[in-house]
């Protein structure tokens, strides 16, 4: 494995402890990372489950130093499939989280079943889904 992606995931997986430590600052949250992103599972890359809510949110986590990224269909369609399992809860969410790393800041885009095709977010997109 080339020193270039061994960087790429170390990038990838501080970001996503940085989101899991964020989402966890609600005590009422319970936050998980999900060690086996980009080998084609059905999983997210995190995920919040909060009882009191009784809310369900599966996380595609992006990272980049550009001002735009692009997020695969098959990427946002398995976010609803690993929400199938989490029929009980009343509030299922799949949301995709950009850490844009040379402006320090997140973006967090809502989506919803119907997308089919790539997604572009963009570091002058405003979030529509608060942590």
């Amino acid at each position: 494995m080339s020193r270039e992606v061994v960087s790429r995931r170390q990038k990838a997986f501080n970001v996503e402890r940085r989101l899991v430590k964020m989402l966890s600052s609600n005590r009422e949250n319970y936050v998980f990372r999900v060690p086996v992103s980009g080998v084609g599972e059905n999983f997210p890359d995190v995920f919040l489950v909060n009882n009191v809510e009784d809310r369900v949110v599966a996380f595609e986590v992006k990272t980049t130093v550009n001002s735009k990224v692009k997020v695969k269909a098959h990427q946002v369609s398995k976010l609803f499939r690993f929400l199938e399992a989490f029929k009980k809860y009343k509030t299922r969410e799949a949301v995709i989280a950009v850490w844009f790393s040379s402006e320090g800041k997140w973006v967090f885009r809502r989506v919803d079943g119907l997308f089919a095709s790539d997604i572009v977010i963009t570091s002058e997109d405003e979030s529509d889904w608060k942590p």
